[in-house]
């Protein structure tokens, strides 16, 4: 078990892997000395590949915006200045995950800090997990059975962790990854929360809507998500359910593989 202690330095305030504490007491110097290798760039967000001597991690900073504009986006600045720290949200989505068994890369710093205006700044450190994404499984996926059974073992393992409670809050084909033996590794779990009972449904088949729009887009066909939904849901109208909301959003950015 990982434990974690208070993290305050230059305004950062959050909680530490304990055994961090050294390389990353001055977290500023160390990624100006360190910026490694940028995966993601954007206003909003970036992410870093960086090499330490304990091993890879992955640095991720948020910050307030996005593609939002106009009131929308007032609102969406608001939320952020007023929401908790979304990477410590991280952190403890995570140490639920792994408490339970499930796989996703270990967490080693979380913290916040607001500038003057009170705007804040997200900071969310974490081992390398390697593992193959969902898209690259089915891409080298030899033949049809081949498929089926890599679209069933998904099915199987999203649906051990939807009984656990918990939803993905960016459910996609590169976001769902498998270690050698054939876990269900979750990447990108700034959203991923354990919801309250009487939404938790809803959101799930949301989340499995997010995952069929896009593994459509990706294959090019609704097939891999129908063979998906045959061994995950429950009942017909459950796939009915998620079917229909799928359509819903494929239609929205005129799209049509029926």
């Amino acid at each position: 078990m990982t434990f974690y202690v208070p993290y305050h330095s230059q305004g950062w305030h959050g909680r530490i892997a304990n055994g961090w504490q050294s390389l990353l007491e001055d977290v500023d110097g160390w990624l100006t000395l360190n910026p490694g290798e940028s995966v993601v760039d954007f206003p909003s967000r970036q992410v870093r590949r960086v090499e330490t001597p304990a091993g890879r991690v992955y640095v991720k900073i948020l910050r307030s915006g996005g593609d939002a504009h106009g009131p929308r986006r007032w609102v969406s600045d608001l939320k952020w200045y007023l929401r908790p720290s979304r990477a410590l949200a991280i952190l403890r989505v995570s140490q639920a995950l792994l408490a339970e068994g499930f796989v996703c890369p270990l967490p080693i710093l979380a913290a916040r800090r607001r500038s003057s205006w009170g705007w804040p700044t997200e900071l969310f450190i974490s081992y390398e997990r390697l593992g193959t994404n969902l898209a690259q499984r089915l891409d080298t996926a030899p033949d049809a059975e081949a498929t089926r059974a890599v679209l069933a073992s998904t099915a199987d393992e999203l649906r051990r962790f939807h009984r656990a409670g918990f939803v993905h809050g960016d459910c996609t084909p590169y976001n769902l990854a498998f270690t050698d033996e054939g876990r269900l590794i979750l990447f990108d779990n700034d959203r991923t929360r354990r919801s309250p009972a009487w939404l938790r449904r809803h959101q799930q088949e949301r989340s499995l809507a997010n995952l069929g729009l896009r593994l459509t887009q990706f294959a090019q066909s609704p097939e891999p998500f129908r063979l998906f939904l045959d061994r995950y849901a429950d009942s017909a109208a459950e796939a009915d359910r998620i079917l229909a909301l799928i359509r819903k959003r494929l239609k929205s950015k005129g799209l049509d593989f029926s």
